[in-house]
């Protein structure tokens, strides 16, 4: 019997994020594996949207606690996360690409799609940040890591200035 392979990347429709998601295709493809899209969106983005949305129906926000629309924002990120993959991946192959979006806690939603789709790999793209910034993420990035069930791939995001690095020809110390 054949077990299929999974790879996992989140994506957040940033250009780090779609950098990541070329880098998991391309693993995707070498190893036969079916690629999973996670957009997770958080409850913050869920209020900006019903204020959105009202903003734009003329509607005043006097009751907040009346509910979120979360099934519309869901159907508005499902119908982004399609645009995001349409945009970045050109010719997938013969890869299966599955797109899911949730609602909640970015960390944990991984982590339990991980769990719930048996997943195989997990490819993050971690970003350009402050070295401060970095270290006050750290400890909270490596106890997701740790609880991840499965390999974890860290990708940093290059721009464009180090794609002419480790060509031939290239060095550190050029001047």
């Amino acid at each position: 019997m054949s077990i299929g392979r999974k790879i996992l990347i989140p994506v957040d429709f940033s250009e780090d994020s779609a950098s990541g998601l070329k880098f998991a295709l391309s693993v995707a493809q070498k190893t036969d594996a079916e690629l999973v899209v996670l957009h997770v969106t958080q409850k913050d983005e869920a209020d900006c949207f019903l204020d959105m949305v009202a903003v734009m129906e003329a509607v005043p926000m006097l009751n907040r606690s009346a509910g979120i629309p979360v099934d519309k924002l869901l159907r508005e990120k499902a119908l982004d996360l399609y645009n995001f993959i349409e945009k970045v991946v050109r010719n997938p192959g013969r890869v299966k690409i599955r797109r899911k979006v949730a609602l909640g806690n970015k960390a944990e939603r991984i982590l339990r799609t991980a769990n719930e789709e048996l997943i195989d790999l997990v490819v993050l793209t971690f970003r350009k940040q402050s070295y401060f910034r970095y270290l006050m993420a750290r400890t909270r990035f490596l106890r997701v890591i740790a609880r991840m069930p499965c390999p974890v791939l860290l990708r940093p995001a290059f721009d464009e200035r180090w794609l002419g690095f480790g060509a031939r020809g290239s060095s550190l110390f050029a001047g």
